[in-house]
């Protein structure tokens, strides 16, 4: 009969105890030798040199008999024992290091997933080279320069207390995050990354955490302006700025990528188009074309989507050349009543933030606050923190279609200069899925990091992003992506098998038994297994994350949550605001 006992990850107890039985027997010599040495080193420190009785069983005798004072006449006691203890600390330090390094060994993720050999492009010092060919401005200070001048900072390699190297994505990586709430996405990832940014950096979220932790120690760090997008005034703070979306749309092609945001918010969870969705972003297109031309302002376009047979919208896109334009609104206009007051009710449904006045009021004129430009944060270290709430009515498509025209202005200052923003921009996307709907997002972080701007898309889970991006979209967010991190509370079990076949699989010895004819055998065979189990994917302990970066092994990362490093007395020297 063969019976497979399973994989021998560890010593079995057959083989723990006789190694238990000989450290037991060799206690006593190892305490006599940590004396002998304490003792020495008492003589020593007492001014009598290196001596002492040899290391022998005739001094352990005398050692019985007269105590440390017989081994060490002259030499204070209290001052051998003294000694011995440190000695003794100092070797259970060592045996404890030891054993935590074997059992890292031993472990799963320290025999498969990848060593330092195999992240090498991530640590500091490939890291320092790489940021020289692609920041010019770093060719002097070379090395010498700040790690977070040559990227943003990931985690630290490996897990526990003897946690590797740092792990930092370069500047021409595009990040997504997956982790649950509480997980230390804003912590160890949005936070640091926002204050470590060597240039300009735009941040959204739904909640008032970050722009609290971070706003206030950003100004004074760098010395310049931090910008604070809140029409629904969720950091309590007043109005100083305004901006006017309509500015720059002198194209249909403008106007649709403006009224694309908007359509965002009633698009299918699938992220197809139907006949609604589509018809109604061809009536926001023409509108807010026609309000750009003619210098209206949002509130127009408004009351343009209240009035179906209004037409001066469509004489003003006849009047300023945009003659297709004006004849797909007419068409919308004079077609069948039931199909056009359908079109307009979604196109009003997209739009729904605009029936409130104090959205509006950060994008219409006054002439009473500054306007912001969105093109003025290049080559800058200024900051943009963008705010809205979840929900219907939220001001999310007036926060993506911001975020996406500052990401525009970045690219088309990086084509003017040559391809490359210097310093790059950072764009953080916290909930990215709830305030920030950029609809083309999976095909722009296929050529954001050629640009020198580096976004972080920041979801709760994948379903959230297949909820606004469609399955086709999420699947080419998550492929160009060039550094995934996966953290705690991944509960979708699609998503937690798929990273387990993409993590892989390694040869584990299984130990077989075999019993037969009074005679009991081992035999010892090799079994392709799972380096991490579906069950374990999901069960990633709080503060780590599983990295899959480009060309590298998949690693197991420490997270670095801001208030346990540096970052700390950044914040608290700043103040929270």
């Amino acid at each position: 009969m063969t019976r497979v006992i399973g994989p021998r990850v560890g010593l079995g107890h057959e083989v723990a105890l006789p190694f238990a039985i000989l450290a037991l027997c060799w206690l006593p010599v190892a305490l006599g030798g940590v004396l002998w040495v304490g003792g020495h080193a008492a003589s020593w420190l007492s001014g009598r040199g290196w001596q002492g009785p040899p290391f022998s069983m005739v001094s352990a005798s005398v050692l019985l008999d007269g105590g440390v004072e017989a081994l060490w006449p002259g030499v204070s006691a209290t001052l051998v024992w003294t000694t011995s203890g440190a000695v003794a600390a100092v070797a259970l330090a060592g045996v404890g290091s030891g054993m935590a390094v074997a059992a890292s060994a031993r472990s799963v993720e320290g025999r498969a997933l990848a060593s330092a050999r195999d992240v090498a492009a991530l640590t500091p010092k490939p890291l320092a080279r790489r940021s020289v060919q692609l920041r010019p401005s770093l060719a002097g200070a070379g090395r010498r320069s700040a790690p977070a001048e040559h990227g943003v900072l990931l985690g630290k390699l490996g897990t526990g207390r003897r946690a590797g190297p740092e792990l930092r994505a370069s500047w021409e990586d595009v990040v997504l995050a997956v982790m649950a709430p509480r997980a230390g996405k804003t912590t160890a990832l949005a936070v640091p990354a926002l204050l470590d940014a060597p240039g300009p950096v735009v941040a959204t979220s739904n909640k008032a955490d970050l722009w609290g932790t971070t706003a206030r120690a950003r100004a004074q760090q760098t010395g310049e302006r931090v910008w604070l997008f809140d029409p629904q005034r969720i950091t309590g703070t007043g109005q100083e700025w305004w901006w006017n979306p309509l500015r720059g749309v002198t194209s249909v092609e403008e106007a649709h990528r403006l009224a694309g945001h908007f359509i965002q918010e009633v698009r299918g969870e699938r992220g197809h188009r139907d006949f609604w969705t589509s018809a109604a972003h061809d009536l926001l297109t023409g509108l807010l074309l026609a309000a750009a031309c003619s210098g209206r302002d949002l509130e127009e376009v408004y009351e343009w989507l209240n009035d179906p047979v209004l037409t001066t919208p469509v004489q003003v896109l006849r009047d300023h050349g945009h003659v297709a334009a004006a004849a797909s609104l007419s068409g919308r206009q004079n077609g069948a009543p039931e199909t056009r007051d359908g079109v307009y009710e979604t196109a009003r449904t997209a739009a729904q933030s605009l029936r409130d006045p104090a959205i509006m009021a950060w994008v219409t004129p006054t002439s009473r606050l500054e306007v912001f430009e969105p093109g003025r944060l290049i080559g800058t270290r200024e900051a943009l923190y963008l705010l809205s709430k979840d929900g219907a009515g939220a001001a999310g498509p007036l926060v993506a279609a911001l975020t996406d025209r500052v990401i525009r202005e970045a690219v088309r200052a990086a084509e003017t200069a040559g391809g490359r923003l210097d310093p790059p921009m950072v764009v953080i996307l916290d909930e990215a899925a709830n305030v920030c709907r950029i609809s083309d997002l999976p095909d722009l972080y296929s050529h954001l990091g050629s640009r020198g701007v580096l976004p972080i898309t920041i979801l709760q889970s994948y379903r959230q992003g297949v909820r606004v991006w469609g399955e086709h979209g999420m699947d080419t967010l998550w492929s160009a992506a060039t550094c995934k991190l996966l953290g705690a509370g991944l509960d979708d079990p699609r998503l937690v098998e798929d990273v387990s076949r993409l993590v892989g699989e390694h040869d584990v010895a299984v130990r077989s038994v075999n019993r037969g004819s009074g005679r009991v055998g081992e035999s010892v065979s090799l079994r392709r297994q799972r380096i991490l189990p579906p069950e374990r994917v999901r069960a990633l302990p709080k503060g780590t994350a599983l990295l899959l970066a480009t060309g590298c092994r998949p690693a197991l990362v420490t997270l670095v949550p801001w208030f346990a490093g540096p970052k700390a007395r950044v914040v608290a020297a700043g103040g929270r605001t």
